[in-house]
């Protein structure tokens, strides 16, 4: 056998430059990118050319933090490892390349941040990202890993939304951002959660285009808006449990994605929407003075809009009225995702719903165990002529994961077949008949409404390319039943992906 040429045996990899090869790397973990260490003698300094350092804490590796901190006091030593790998991967940086090598993108999480044991070492790593960066720098400072809905962890306490500001005293814990950061010129994303956000006198943020904001609990809404106005190139706006925040204006019209999570004491909102692509929601009912669009054209809408309610909409008039005229807000998107888990089925019923003209792929996310959402599904198919794409996520959120193991093993799906009516009316629905292409099925357990709906969606959908289902992951010898029933629903020719 002939042997191979020596030009076809070389490592084309390996010769390519460092820069490119730690460009290569910082698309893998860094744990996995500093490894490439012990390929070969070639290989030991790629790491310092790795333009991107990102460790996280797992949720809990900080329970026993109290123990060592009466154990070992005179270390102030947190035991998370994390702290040891990212101080190593910046020394790392330096050493192997012979040079300071600017960071594109700086990535932490942490379990729980421990005042004392954890600001020196944050400190440092902030100095020294800041004093090297490059053309572009990414910040994403998660101090915390924890739900951040009040609401949903605790049902019924209340929030102080009186107070402009916090004692010292309740402060206590949480890291102080440096001043310096706010006057980085490179600084292109910026993601913060549970931290002060105490703001210097003069902010220069020229090329801040991401700002993800996550409860910032301890300071006055004032600080936010102050920061908003600042970053004049700004395109992505995330708001999350800013539980001071009352209002905001935000003139920009370079902004194209908005999100409002949780930010129960907001009041009113101005956004200029004449560019807005992407908006998020999630938060109590709101009150029509709450969310204002400015310039929003009429004719287009907001292309895509996920709408989520923390309290639960019951069938009262008032509350039936002001879901739909919040709803009415989104008539002309072309995709909607709505999380219909704390939604009366009166809410989706056809009479009272705006028509969705322009809607093209609709995702409805929420358990589907009640037959009363068949025909909740129903009216709003006849509400959206023009839809395309259908996806049923039939889970609960993680918040919501509180059914005991009686009431989930009463929705378990039996043997017996699936007979359906033409009662429910879908044989008449035209989108369903004619439009729709893709229907998808997300956490499918088969029980008797999960199996009738999908028995009157797929019999129904005549035009029907492609069907995606995803079955429960607690599900292991009923899937294939299902499949094949499944299956035997379907009009042929359609493709067909089940997981």
């Amino acid at each position: 056998m002939e042997s191979p040429s020596p030009s076809r045996a070389r490592d084309r990899i390996s010769s390519l430059p460092d820069d490119v090869l730690g460009h290569i790397l910082s698309f893998l973990p860094n744990d996995e990118a500093g490894r490439a260490a012990v390929l070969c003698r070639r290989w030991c300094d790629v790491f310092g050319h790795v333009h991107t350092v990102s460790f996280e804490e797992r949720e809990g590796e900080r329970n026993d933090d109290w123990y060592t901190y009466y154990l070992e006091a005179t270390e102030l030593r947190s035991c998370s490892t994390a702290i040891d790998r990212i101080s190593a991967a910046l020394l790392c940086r330096r050493r192997c390349a012979g040079g300071h090598v600017p960071l594109r993108t700086f990535r932490f999480a942490f379990d729980k941040f421990m005042d004392g044991w954890d600001t020196i070492q944050v400190d440092q790593w902030l100095s020294y990202v800041l004093e090297y960066t490059g053309q572009e720098l990414n910040l994403d400072l998660r101090f915390v890993i924890q739900p951040v809905c009040e609401h949903d962890r605790y049902r019924g306490a209340a929030i102080d939304n009186d107070a402009d500001s916090d004692s010292d005293d309740d402060k206590t814990g949480l890291y102080r951002l440096p001043r310096s950061l706010f006057s980085c010129a490179a600084l292109k994303t910026l993601c913060l959660s549970h931290c002060l956000l105490k703001l210097p006198e003069a902010i220069h943020l020229p090329c801040l285009e991401t700002l993800r904001l996550t409860n910032i609990r301890h300071d006055s809404g004032r600080s936010v808006q102050r920061l908003v106005s600042s970053c004049p190139r700004l395109a992505d706006l995330a708001l999350e449990a800013v539980h001071h925040l009352r209002t905001l204006a935000v003139l920009h019209r370079r902004l194209r994605r908005f999100e409002l999570r949780c930010c129960h004491s907001a009041k009113s909102i101005h956004i200029d929407a004449s560019e807005l692509r992407s908006l998020e929601y999630r938060g109590y009912l709101p009150r029509e003075s709450l969310l204002t669009l400015h310039d929003l054209p009429a004719s287009r809408g907001i292309p895509s809009c996920t709408l989520a309610l923390c309290t639960t909409v019951s069938k009262s008039a008032a509350k039936l009225k002001a879901f739909r005229r919040f709803l009415w807000s989104f008539a002309a998107s072309k995709r909607l995702h709505l999380h219909h888990q704390r939604l009366h089925t009166k809410c989706l019923t056809a009479d009272g719903l705006p028509l969705f003209l322009h809607m093209t792929h609709l995702v409805l996310q929420g358990r589907v165990d009640r037959r009363e959402f068949i025909g909740a599904i129903r009216g709003i198919l006849e509400q959206t002529p023009n839809l395309e794409v259908l996806s049923l996520h039939m889970a609960e959120e993680k918040e919501r994961l509180w059914d005991t193991a009686q009431t989930r093993n009463g929705r378990k799906g039996g043997d017996a077949p699936v007979v359906v009516s033409d009662g429910w009316g879908f044989s008449k629905t035209p989108c369903l008949r004619l439009r729709v292409r893709e229907i998808n099925m997300e956490h499918y357990e088969g029980n008797e409404t999960q199996r009738t709906l999908a028995r009157l969606l797929y019999g129904n959908a005549i035009v029907l390319r492609r069907l995606r289902v995803n079955f429960a992951g607690k599900c292991f010898a009923v899937p294939a039943r299902l499949k094949e029933e499944i299956e035997s629903w379907a009009k042929d020719g359609s493709e067909r992906i089940f997981m």
